[in-house]
């Protein structure tokens, strides 16, 4: 059997305004043009930017003079940029007469604009304006048969309106970027609008974004309806959606939070109004109240040239902070059920501060004493004990509340009681302060270590600017979030959660069975559409016969990269020097996989409950935490990776620990027959 030792670096990826009129189905921004004549070269670089000392991504924030920000990370490791554009409008701007339209609008700049898409635009404008005025009065309209006469003349306008359409071209030439994961999302504060484009491909990617967001176009909107019907009709189905929103209308039931939800109701979902999407439009997707995120290889003032060119005529518009009541505070266990066709699980949830708050910050703390995956008092007192088939806390943030969350599924023959009492009993033992005094360090270094393996990803730098934009939080603030956290001693965190955890919390009770309240949108009759997936707008002709300059390739000499030995037991050694971080990875690999033995799952499944003779399970868990370190066992159907990775200060100790378990790990027949049960 051939064994290899590697180690090195370790890679983890993560998961404008205007006004043309009420009854218009087109919005378009005045004077948003690219200036006529000018060029990059033309415009001033920034004398200074929005910095913090001790960034470990090295944030750049420029604004422009018209509210535009600019988070920018470079990152050269690979010749590409993840690029957000972030808006700060969500489902809880809703109007509460017409919710699901953020996330419906999010669909809909995808279509594209005048430009974008458009080949006879003012014939097309002409029929847009009457399918906006047709469904205000289908809106109106409460008799059926009439109604369905009014969607009948949307149904045959909309087909003659898309014989003027060049199809999908906002995917064709993001496409013709070399774009990956082109994608948008929209949650309670936030659209976000996301591309992975090449390097060299920048200027273009700026080029076409400024176009798309110049004006909003509801074409093809009934036949995009469909698809948001689907949607909402498979999201019926899903059970965490449920359990979500009992929780979310219980904590917070005069908030949008708890009254609407992202996907929206039912029935706005079948009554649409272009006139209160344009009207949002115009509201929110604002040059101040919009963000480009960008983290990859480019360089920071050639970006705020490229923005001033194509964005710096958008037009400013004030945007007025968003008005709530207070929620009123639990004062005793409410206590939910919902049913679906999943197995049962069970949920506790408290309501507390928004993001931008010190409370905020020791929630953190607390779920991290709680659990995080290795050490933490679930950890340890109920998975390493195989108490329960799954647990673990959560927080969500949102602007305004933040959620604290238990989460528990039961064993074979356990009741979701059981499960609530074992959740209850581990915070029970955060408020005594039942946990050792160093667990705080070690949770503030175990987060500050999962910074650095994330800041590997330019996705998750992306998303880290992004959430601070969103979230109203000052990069400074973000950036020194841990080391305030560590200075929170043990008293202040057991105080804090004996003033908050309380009898003020909502439970969820998920069971399996038939949920009768499940109510599906039907959808209209909807002509199927033939469009033009071969012609293609002047805009799109232009933008892909400008070609950007190709990037000059990059060879690595593996042979001078990766170095080699062979150490004195025979092993081979190959390593490369991680010269980014303070971090390492060692895998020992052995090629013996699943078909070699078809009990290796089953042994690795087994491994996490085991200690040796020296060491409890609970006690190498504990140990490998204090380190800032993570030991674990994959296997495939050819090979077993058997890894230790984290931080290099703990290298030495972390191969001692790493040989001694296998060394010496002891067997357990209990535990064995348990993992047995839990599978079965």
């Amino acid at each position: 059997m051939n064994r290899i030792l590697r180690w090195g670096t370790l890679f983890l990826s993560f998961a404008i305004a205007g006004n043309l009129g009420a009854q218009s189905s087109v919005l378009s921004l005045p004077a948003i043009q690219n200036p006529t004549g000018m060029t990059i070269q033309d415009l001033t670089s920034p004398e200074t930017y929005e910095t913090v000392k001790g960034d470990p991504i090295n944030v750049k924030i420029h604004t422009l003079a018209n509210g535009l920000k600019i988070y920018m990370s470079v990152n050269k490791d690979e010749p590409r940029i993840q690029t957000n554009i972030a808006v700060r409008a969500g489902s809880k701007h809703d109007p509460a007469e017409t919710t699901g339209l953020a996330h419906y609008l999010e669909h809909m700049l995808f279509k594209g604009t005048n430009k974008i898409g458009a080949l006879d635009w003012e014939q097309e404008k002409i029929y847009l304006e009457k399918i906006s005025d047709l469904y205000e009065r289908h809106r109106a309209e409460k008799d059926p048969e009439k109604r369905k006469g009014i969607y009948a003349q949307i149904d045959q306008l909309s087909s003659l309106a898309a014989e003027l359409v060049a199809a999908n071209e906002y995917d064709k030439m993001a496409s013709a970027l070399g774009a990956k994961g082109t994608n948008a999302y929209t949650w309670v504060e936030q659209t976000v609008y996301i591309n992975d484009i090449p390097s060299n491909e920048l200027e273009r990617w700026m080029q076409l974004e400024s176009e798309r967001f110049r004006m909003c176009v509801l074409r093809l909107f009934h036949t995009e309806l469909e698809a948001v019907y689907e949607e909402y009709n498979i999201n019926q189905d899903r059970d965490f959606r449920k359990v979500s929103q009992a929780v979310n209308e219980t904590l917070f039931p005069s908030h949008p939070y708890g009254t609407q939800t992202t996907i929206g109701k039912g029935e706005h979902l079948k009554n649409p109004s272009h006139v209160k999407i344009q009207e949002y439009f115009s509201k929110y997707y604002v040059p101040n109240n919009m963000a480009i995120v960008l983290s990859g290889d480019f360089d920071p003032d050639q970006v705020v040239k490229m923005a001033e060119k194509y964005f710096g005529d958008y037009i400013t518009k004030s945007v007025e902070p968003f008005q709530y009541d207070e929620q009123p505070v639990m004062e005793k266990v409410v206590t939910k059920e919902v049913f679906g066709q999943e197995a049962a699980w069970m949920e506790m949830s408290w309501a507390f501060p928004g993001a931008n708050t010190k409370e905020a910050m020791y929630l953190d703390l607390v779920r991290g004493i709680l659990y995080n995956r290795q050490a933490g008092l679930i950890d340890l007192n109920i998975l390493q004990q195989q108490k329960m088939l799954e647990a673990r806390a959560s927080t969500t943030k949102m602007e305004d509340y933040s959620i604290f969350k238990l989460y528990g599924k039961p064993r074979e023959k356990q009741t979701l009681d059981d499960v609530q009492t074992l959740l209850l009993a581990e915070l029970a033992n955060v408020k005594a302060g039942n946990f050792d005094e160093d667990l705080i360090a070690a949770v503030v270094k175990d987060f500050k270590l999962s910074e650095i393996r994330n800041n590997e990803s330019n996705n998750a730098r992306a998303y880290f600017m992004t959430s601070a934009f969103i979230l109203g939080i000052d990069w400074k603030d973000y950036v020194e979030r841990y080391d305030e956290m560590a200075k929170i001693t043990k008293d202040e965190l057991v105080a804090f959660a004996n003033r908050f955890f309380g009898d003020n919390y909502v439970a969820v009770f998920k069971r399996t069975g038939e949920d009768e309240s499940v109510a599906k949108v039907e959808k209209p009759a909807i002509t199927p559409i033939s469009l033009n997936r071969e012609e293609a707008s002047e805009f799109t002709e232009a933008f892909l016969a400008n070609q950007a300059e190709s990037l000059a390739p990059t060879f690595l000499d593996y042979e001078a990269l990766i170095q080699n030995q062979t150490l004195s037991s025979g092993i081979e050694l190959d390593y490369i020097h991680n010269t980014s971080n303070p971090l390492f990875s060692m895998d020992l690999i052995l090629d013996m996989g699943r078909n070699n033995d078809q009990y290796m799952a089953l042994a690795i499944a087994y491994l996490p409950y085991l200690g040796t003779s020296k060491y409890s399970p609970e006690a190498l868990q504990k140990e490998f935490f204090r380190l800032g370190l993570s030991f674990d066992v994959t296997t495939t159907s050819d090979r077993m990776y058997v890894s230790l990775s984290g931080l290099d200060e703990s290298f030495a100790e972390g191969v001692a620990l790493f040989e001694h378990i296998l060394a010496d790990v002891q067997g357990n027949q209990e535990a064995l027959d348990n993992v047995v049960k839990d599978i079965m």
